[in-house]
Protein backbone atom coordinates (compact mmCIF):
# COMPACT_ATOMS: atom_id res chain seq x y z
CA UNK A 1 0.00 0.00 0.00
CA UNK A 2 1.35 3.45 -0.99
CA UNK A 3 1.66 6.53 1.24
CA UNK A 4 -1.19 8.18 -0.72
CA UNK A 5 -3.49 5.16 -0.26
CA UNK A 6 -2.66 4.99 3.44
CA UNK A 7 -3.36 8.71 3.82
CA UNK A 8 -6.72 8.27 2.11
CA UNK A 9 -7.63 5.51 4.57
CA UNK A 10 -6.69 7.70 7.52
CA UNK A 11 -8.64 10.65 6.18
CA UNK A 12 -11.66 8.38 5.73
CA UNK A 13 -11.38 7.48 9.41
CA UNK A 14 -10.98 10.97 10.77
CA UNK A 15 -12.36 13.33 8.10
CA UNK A 16 -10.96 16.87 7.91
CA UNK A 17 -8.24 17.50 10.50
CA UNK A 18 -9.29 19.65 13.44
CA UNK A 19 -7.12 20.95 16.28
CA UNK A 20 -7.55 18.81 19.38
CA UNK A 21 -7.03 20.22 22.88
CA UNK A 22 -7.06 18.48 26.22
CA UNK A 23 -6.09 19.54 29.69
CA UNK A 24 -3.91 16.72 31.00
CA UNK A 25 -0.87 16.45 33.20
CA UNK A 26 2.52 16.40 31.47
CA UNK A 27 4.18 12.94 31.83
CA UNK A 28 7.72 12.53 33.08
CA UNK A 29 8.85 11.28 29.66
CA UNK A 30 7.51 14.42 28.02
CA UNK A 31 9.14 16.64 30.63
CA UNK A 32 12.52 15.19 29.69
CA UNK A 33 12.15 16.58 26.16
CA UNK A 34 12.70 20.14 27.47
CA UNK A 35 10.97 23.22 26.22
CA UNK A 36 14.20 24.74 24.99
CA UNK A 37 14.63 22.03 22.37
CA UNK A 38 11.55 23.06 20.43
CA UNK A 39 11.12 25.58 17.61
CA UNK A 40 11.22 29.18 18.80
CA UNK A 41 11.73 28.12 22.40
CA UNK A 42 7.92 28.01 22.92
CA UNK A 43 6.20 25.31 24.96
CA UNK A 44 4.60 22.65 22.79
CA UNK A 45 1.04 21.86 23.90
CA UNK A 46 0.74 18.97 26.34
CA UNK A 47 -1.10 16.69 23.92
CA UNK A 48 1.69 16.85 21.41
CA UNK A 49 4.37 16.66 24.07
CA UNK A 50 2.83 13.44 25.40
CA UNK A 51 2.62 11.94 21.91
CA UNK A 52 6.27 12.74 21.23
CA UNK A 53 7.22 11.13 24.54
CA UNK A 54 5.14 8.05 23.71
CA UNK A 55 6.68 7.63 20.28
CA UNK A 56 10.19 8.00 21.72
CA UNK A 57 9.39 5.30 24.29
CA UNK A 58 7.92 2.96 21.70
CA UNK A 59 10.89 3.38 19.37
CA UNK A 60 13.21 2.51 22.26
CA UNK A 61 11.05 -0.51 23.08
CA UNK A 62 11.21 -1.68 19.46
CA UNK A 63 15.00 -1.26 19.47
CA UNK A 64 15.36 -3.27 22.70
CA UNK A 65 13.06 -6.00 21.37
CA UNK A 66 15.19 -6.28 18.25
CA UNK A 67 18.34 -6.51 20.35
CA UNK A 68 16.86 -9.23 22.55
CA UNK A 69 15.49 -11.22 19.60
CA UNK A 70 18.83 -10.93 17.78
CA UNK A 71 20.84 -12.36 20.70
CA UNK A 72 20.14 -16.06 19.90
CA UNK A 73 21.15 -15.46 16.28
CA UNK A 74 24.25 -13.59 17.42
CA UNK A 75 25.22 -16.41 19.78
CA UNK A 76 24.58 -18.99 17.05
CA UNK A 77 26.75 -16.99 14.64
CA UNK A 78 29.56 -16.79 17.19
CA UNK A 79 29.31 -20.53 17.88
CA UNK A 80 29.48 -21.25 14.16
CA UNK A 81 32.54 -19.03 13.88
CA UNK A 82 34.17 -20.96 16.71
CA UNK A 83 33.34 -24.26 15.01
CA UNK A 84 34.76 -22.94 11.73
CA UNK A 85 38.04 -21.98 13.41
CA UNK A 86 38.32 -25.36 15.12
CA UNK A 87 37.43 -27.22 11.93
CA UNK A 88 40.02 -25.29 9.92
CA UNK A 89 42.69 -26.14 12.49
CA UNK A 90 41.59 -29.78 12.54
CA UNK A 91 41.80 -29.97 8.74
CA UNK A 92 45.40 -28.73 8.85
CA UNK A 93 46.19 -31.30 11.53
CA UNK A 94 44.61 -34.04 9.43
CA UNK A 95 46.61 -32.97 6.40
CA UNK A 96 49.78 -33.01 8.49
CA UNK A 97 48.99 -36.54 9.65
CA UNK A 98 48.31 -37.69 6.08
CA UNK A 99 51.62 -36.25 4.87
CA UNK A 100 53.50 -37.88 7.76
CA UNK A 101 51.89 -41.24 6.95
CA UNK A 102 52.73 -40.86 3.26
CA UNK A 103 56.33 -39.98 4.09
CA UNK A 104 56.70 -43.10 6.21
CA UNK A 105 55.20 -45.23 3.46
CA UNK A 106 57.63 -43.80 0.90
CA UNK A 107 60.56 -44.23 3.24
CA UNK A 108 59.59 -47.85 3.77
CA UNK A 109 59.39 -48.35 0.01
CA UNK A 110 62.82 -46.80 -0.47
CA UNK A 111 64.30 -49.10 2.18
CA UNK A 112 62.95 -52.09 0.26
CA UNK A 113 64.33 -50.69 -3.00
CA UNK A 114 67.75 -50.23 -1.41
CA UNK A 115 67.69 -53.81 -0.18
CA UNK A 116 66.83 -55.00 -3.69
CA UNK A 117 69.57 -52.79 -5.14
CA UNK A 118 72.10 -54.32 -2.78
CA UNK A 119 71.09 -57.81 -3.93
CA UNK A 120 71.40 -56.77 -7.58
CA UNK A 121 74.92 -55.46 -6.97
CA UNK A 122 75.84 -58.74 -5.29
CA UNK A 123 74.46 -60.68 -8.26
CA UNK A 124 76.39 -58.45 -10.64
CA UNK A 125 79.66 -59.91 -9.36
CA UNK A 126 78.47 -63.43 -10.14
CA UNK A 127 77.48 -62.98 -13.82
CA UNK A 128 79.66 -64.77 -16.40
CA UNK A 129 78.79 -63.20 -19.77
CA UNK A 130 78.89 -59.64 -21.04
CA UNK A 131 75.23 -59.88 -22.02
CA UNK A 132 74.21 -60.85 -18.51
CA UNK A 133 76.45 -58.13 -17.09
CA UNK A 134 74.91 -55.46 -19.33
CA UNK A 135 71.38 -56.56 -18.47
CA UNK A 136 72.13 -56.62 -14.75
CA UNK A 137 73.83 -53.21 -14.91
CA UNK A 138 70.77 -51.72 -16.67
CA UNK A 139 68.50 -53.16 -13.96
CA UNK A 140 70.70 -51.61 -11.27
CA UNK A 141 70.56 -48.22 -12.98
CA UNK A 142 66.78 -48.42 -13.21
CA UNK A 143 66.54 -49.28 -9.50
CA UNK A 144 68.80 -46.34 -8.58
CA UNK A 145 66.69 -43.96 -10.72
CA UNK A 146 63.52 -45.19 -9.03
CA UNK A 147 65.09 -44.66 -5.61
CA UNK A 148 66.05 -41.09 -6.55
CA UNK A 149 62.48 -40.39 -7.69
CA UNK A 150 61.03 -41.67 -4.43
CA UNK A 151 63.60 -39.72 -2.41
CA UNK A 152 62.62 -36.54 -4.31
CA UNK A 153 59.01 -37.16 -3.31
CA UNK A 154 60.08 -37.61 0.30
CA UNK A 155 62.01 -34.31 0.21
CA UNK A 156 58.96 -32.49 -1.20
CA UNK A 157 56.78 -33.92 1.58
CA UNK A 158 59.36 -32.96 4.21
CA UNK A 159 59.41 -29.38 2.91
CA UNK A 160 55.61 -29.24 2.95
CA UNK A 161 55.54 -30.71 6.45
CA UNK A 162 58.03 -28.12 7.68
CA UNK A 163 55.93 -25.26 6.26
CA UNK A 164 52.72 -26.81 7.59
CA UNK A 165 54.18 -27.21 11.08
CA UNK A 166 55.01 -23.49 11.16
CA UNK A 167 51.44 -22.68 10.10
CA UNK A 168 50.03 -25.07 12.70
CA UNK A 169 51.99 -23.39 15.49
CA UNK A 170 50.68 -20.01 14.35
CA UNK A 171 47.15 -21.43 14.03
CA UNK A 172 47.25 -22.80 17.56
CA UNK A 173 48.18 -19.39 18.95
CA UNK A 174 45.57 -17.56 16.86
CA UNK A 175 42.93 -20.19 17.58
CA UNK A 176 43.53 -19.93 21.31
CA UNK A 177 43.14 -16.13 21.24
CA UNK A 178 40.13 -16.17 18.91
CA UNK A 179 38.44 -18.94 20.89
CA UNK A 180 38.78 -16.92 24.08
CA UNK A 181 37.40 -13.84 22.31
CA UNK A 182 34.43 -15.70 20.80
CA UNK A 183 33.56 -17.33 24.13
CA UNK A 184 33.87 -13.95 25.84
CA UNK A 185 31.44 -12.44 23.30
CA UNK A 186 29.01 -15.32 23.79
CA UNK A 187 29.09 -14.81 27.56
CA UNK A 188 28.59 -11.05 27.08
CA UNK A 189 25.54 -11.69 24.87
CA UNK A 190 24.04 -14.09 27.41
CA UNK A 191 24.79 -11.73 30.31
CA UNK A 192 23.16 -8.78 28.51
CA UNK A 193 19.74 -10.45 28.31
CA UNK A 194 18.61 -9.75 31.94
CA UNK A 195 19.73 -6.12 31.67
CA UNK A 196 17.93 -5.61 28.37
CA UNK A 197 14.79 -7.31 29.68
CA UNK A 198 14.84 -5.10 32.79
CA UNK A 199 15.16 -1.99 30.62
CA UNK A 200 12.31 -3.26 28.45
CA UNK A 201 10.05 -3.76 31.48
CA UNK A 202 10.86 -0.25 32.70
CA UNK A 203 10.03 1.25 29.31
CA UNK A 204 6.77 -0.69 29.10
CA UNK A 205 5.78 0.68 32.50
CA UNK A 206 6.65 4.18 31.34
CA UNK A 207 4.67 3.60 28.16
CA UNK A 208 1.56 2.61 30.12
CA UNK A 209 1.91 5.68 32.34
CA UNK A 210 2.32 7.95 29.32
CA UNK A 211 -0.66 6.44 27.49
CA UNK A 212 -2.81 7.14 30.54
CA UNK A 213 -2.12 10.85 30.11
CA UNK A 214 -3.24 10.97 26.48
CA UNK A 215 -6.82 11.63 25.40
CA UNK A 216 -8.46 8.38 24.26
CA UNK A 217 -9.51 9.73 20.86
CA UNK A 218 -6.05 11.13 20.21
CA UNK A 219 -4.38 7.91 21.32
CA UNK A 220 -6.61 5.92 19.00
CA UNK A 221 -5.70 8.24 16.15
CA UNK A 222 -2.00 7.82 16.99
CA UNK A 223 -2.33 4.02 17.00
CA UNK A 224 -4.10 3.90 13.65
CA UNK A 225 -1.43 6.05 12.01
CA UNK A 226 1.39 4.05 13.60
CA UNK A 227 -0.12 0.78 12.34
CA UNK A 228 0.11 2.07 8.76
CA UNK A 229 3.47 3.82 9.16
CA UNK A 230 5.68 1.08 10.60
CA UNK A 231 5.24 2.31 14.14
CA UNK A 232 6.06 5.97 13.42
CA UNK A 233 2.97 8.13 13.77
CA UNK A 234 4.72 11.49 14.29
CA UNK A 235 6.95 13.44 11.94
CA UNK A 236 8.99 16.56 12.48
CA UNK A 237 8.10 19.57 10.34
CA UNK A 238 11.21 21.37 9.16
CA UNK A 239 11.65 24.08 6.53
CA UNK A 240 7.94 23.73 5.68
CA UNK A 241 8.46 20.05 4.80
CA UNK A 242 7.32 16.83 6.43
CA UNK A 243 10.61 15.07 7.23
CA UNK A 244 8.95 11.64 6.92
CA UNK A 245 7.49 11.86 3.41
CA UNK A 246 9.31 15.05 2.29
CA UNK A 247 6.13 16.66 0.97
CA UNK A 248 5.68 20.41 1.45
CA UNK A 249 3.27 21.39 4.20
CA UNK A 250 0.45 23.80 3.34
CA UNK A 251 1.29 27.35 4.51
CA UNK A 252 -1.78 27.57 6.75
CA UNK A 253 -0.94 24.26 8.47
CA UNK A 254 2.66 25.35 8.96
CA UNK A 255 1.48 28.67 10.40
CA UNK A 256 -0.74 26.78 12.84
CA UNK A 257 2.23 24.61 13.81
CA UNK A 258 4.27 27.71 14.60
CA UNK A 259 1.58 28.76 17.07
CA UNK A 260 2.18 25.54 19.00
CA UNK A 261 -1.55 24.96 19.30
CA UNK A 262 -3.67 21.96 18.35
CA UNK A 263 -2.77 18.72 16.58
CA UNK A 264 -2.09 18.88 12.85
CA UNK A 265 -1.33 16.15 10.31
CA UNK A 266 0.61 15.94 7.07
CA UNK A 267 -1.77 16.03 4.09
CA UNK A 268 0.40 13.45 2.31
CA UNK A 269 1.32 10.75 4.84
CA UNK A 270 -1.19 11.71 7.59
CA UNK A 271 1.49 11.60 10.30
CA UNK A 272 1.00 14.02 13.18
CA UNK A 273 3.36 16.95 12.74
CA UNK A 274 5.47 18.78 15.28
CA UNK A 275 8.18 21.44 15.20
CA UNK A 276 11.53 20.98 16.87
CA UNK A 277 14.91 22.54 16.30
CA UNK A 278 17.52 20.30 14.66
CA UNK A 279 20.08 19.18 17.22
Amino acid sequence: MTEIEDAAILRSWYGPQKPLHTTIQMPEAAQRLGAASFEGGNQVNLDLRNLIALQDIELKIASLQRQISDIPNRISSLQQELQRLEQSHQERNSHHQELTKRRRTLEGGVDMMRARLARLKDQLMAVKTNKEYTAMLHEIQMAEAQIRQEEDKILEIMEELESLEVELRKDESVLRIQTQEVRKNIQACEASIPELEAALRSLNEEKVATEALIDGELLDRYRRIASLRRGVALAEARDELCTACHVRIRPQVYADLLKMEGIHSCDSCSRILYLRESV
